[in-house]
């Protein structure tokens, strides 16, 4: 079995990892990103990216590459139960998931980190009571790379979390969500068809069980050609089936004639697919001994306070941080890196602040 060594090894190659691995190469650390997938890769995800995750972007560089793969929303039609409508002013970017994560994968890529697709964590190496590397099968072949510290940023499923026995799944600190892209939506003009002065969707409604619904138009031309994510977010893990969810969408649409005239001539160009938000309530242990999680892997998101992707940057630049923080005092142990984690934490310099449900909520009432 072949034996590599790194100073970090980051598992998981999406926005948490790939935000992480940034931050850590650009401070001169030597990072090996790791993902059994290929990029770019499809992800289920509300494609909406915040002021706060922008921050994280402008940090590392790579804020103009984003506004050129993005609409700019500007404001949010709201609905509610009971016909009620607001318009409110809100700004975001949109972009794909996919294309996203390309960005933040090539960033990364940039700043230094090695980056090796399509290689699977079999688990993790432990030694006097240590994390120490993973084990991986690449190519067909198994191998072990060691290192300093290992970083779980491999999603709700984390296999990193597993390993060191601190994956929880609580069954209501997870929200179900749902999504699929359209094309030839009709936007009103009115509230703006341009690539940076458009607008999305926003509904609360109790249909069936509690639900949130989005609509927002996405990438370059979404505004001006209708390409619009279409997505469906309900309370809790596996309460609803896709086809569930997909009737708990006609029935919205069935009480909201307004959005449902948007949808003729609409096209789907992508099937529906489903995924699992887990919220920071289910208390997962975020660091041990040589390692630490960050992400939907560490349950990062606060309902009704974070968006998943601020809140998977937060947690990742945290975690640099501190394994930064780390090296220089030549102990990875439990008490350290949560010891840096927390002060970075509460160090300055984030600017922005996500998008806040409740507030949106307020504006319905």
């Amino acid at each position: 079995m072949n034996v590599i060594e790194r100073d970090v090894i980051i598992a998981g190659a999406g926005p948490a990892g790939a935000v992480c691995a940034s931050y850590l190469a650009k401070a001169g650390m030597d990072v090996l990103l790791i993902d059994k997938n290929f990029f770019p890769r499809d992800k289920v995800c509300g494609d909406m990216v915040s002021e706060r995750f922008v921050s994280h972007m402008d940090e590392l560089e790579c804020v103009e590459e984003l506004d050129r793969i993005s609409t700019c929303i500007r404001r949010i039609r709201l609905i509610g139960d009971g016909g009620k409508e607001a318009v409110v002013p809100f700004e975001c970017y949109t972009t794909e998931r996919k294309e996203l994560d390309k960005l933040l994968i090539d960033t990364a890529g940039k700043w230094g980190a090695e980056i090796l697709q399509g290689c699977r964590v079999e688990d993790v190496i432990k030694e006097n009571e240590y994390v120490k590397g993973v084990k991986i099968a690449f190519c067909g072949r198994e191998m072990k790379i060691r290192s300093k510290a290992v970083i779980g940023a491999d999603g709700a499923y984390s296999r990193i979390a597993r390993s060191t026995g601190v994956m929880k799944s609580d069954a209501f600190a997870v929200s179900s969500g749902l999504r699929a892209y359209f094309k030839n939506i009709k936007l009103d003009r009115n509230l703006g068809t341009e690539q940076y002065n458009t607008y999305g969707i926003v509904s609360y409604e109790d249909v069936i069980k509690p639900c949130c619904f989005k609509i927002v138009p996405v990438g370059r031309r979404g505004a001006a050609d209708g390409i619009c994510n279409v997505s469906v977010v309900t309370e809790g893990m596996d309460m609803c089936s896709e086809a569930d969810m997909i009737h708990i969408f006609a029935l919205w649409m069935k009480k909201n004639p307004s959005v449902a005239e948007m949808f003729e001539g609409a096209v789907q160009i992508s099937p529906w697919k489903s995924g699992k938000l887990p919220y920071i309530s289910q208390g997962i242990k975020q660091w041990g001994n040589g390692y630490m999680l960050v992400g939907d892997a560490a349950s990062a998101m606060m309902p009704l306070y974070d968006d998943g992707l601020s809140a998977a940057a937060d947690s990742a630049r945290a975690a640099a941080y501190a394994i930064i923080r780390a090296a220089g005092l030549g102990d990875f142990s439990e008490f350290v890196l949560k010891e840096g984690y927390e002060l970075t934490e509460k160090a300055p310099g984030i600017s922005g602040r996500p998008l806040r449900n409740d507030e949106l909520k307020a504006h319905l009432r």
